[in-house]
């Protein structure tokens, strides 16, 4: 489960990586009028795209913090 919701995490992370250079280069800010007139499901899949970098952040660290127990545990037991 968490290895599906990281693959969400990370599609969703290039989908808003894609706007944001869209942006930030001089060069390609002439298609940020195009975006901001697309329509608003899609609007709201770029701001998926921020909740799915924070669920793959969240999904490291709740790995991590299983891991750090797991560790903690082998530690008592030598």
């Amino acid at each position: 489960m968490i290895r599906l919701i990281r693959i969400v995490g990370f599609l969703l992370i290039a989908s808003g990586a894609v706007m944001l250079l869209t942006w930030a280069i001089e060069p390609l800010r002439f298609l940020w009028p195009w975006i901001r007139a697309l329509p608003l499901p899609i609007q709201i899949g770029m701001a998926a795209a921020a909740l799915g970098f924070l669920l793959l952040l969240g999904t490291v660290i709740w790995e991590r913090l299983e891991d750090r127990s797991q560790d903690s545990d082998l530690l008592d037991d030598s």
